[in-house]
């Protein structure tokens, strides 16, 4: 009998096959209700969000003169689809009708034209130097 025989009789002496499918299931159920759970947190709190995630962009254009205005709009429009998908997660026992729902917080961002990027140049690479000649010792002749 070899190493690998020996070793699947004995998985299926401990029932390993059926303790790992157990186990997978409950990983699976746990992992389900985490995701009922985070989605029915960022639902109930999505105004919360929205406030804080407002008043650091605000903070944010005040210590920088507004010089990424365009960046924090683009971050909050993110965080509150973030929010958005998060609350998409929650249970079905959770949802409320569509009336009830809490509507999306929305950031109207207006359009940003692109960055101006500079050509790309190819550094300058300085010639190879050869190394210095030193000249050869004098020879003494014998002669």
């Amino acid at each position: 009998m070899t190493f690998m025989d020996r070793l699947k009789q004995r998985a299926e002496e401990l029932d390993l096959q059926h303790k790992a499918d157990q186990f997978a299931d409950a990983a699976t159920k746990a992992a389900h209700e985490a995701r009922e759970r985070v989605g029915e947190l960022a639902h109930e709190n999505r105004a919360k969000v929205a406030e804080v995630v407002e008043k650091a962009g605000a903070a944010v254009d005040e210590r920088t003169d507004g010089k990424y205005a365009d960046k924090v709009a683009k971050a909050k429009q993110q965080v509150a689809k973030g929010v958005d998908k998060l609350a998409e997660q929650r249970g079905s026992a959770g949802h409320d009708s569509p009336q009830d729902a809490s509507p999306a917080v929305q950031h109207v961002v207006p359009p940003v034209a692109p960055p101006v990027v500079p050509p790309v140049v190819p550094p300058i690479v300085p010639a190879p130097v050869a190394p210095p000649i030193v000249p050869a010792p004098p020879q003494d002749s014998l002669d």
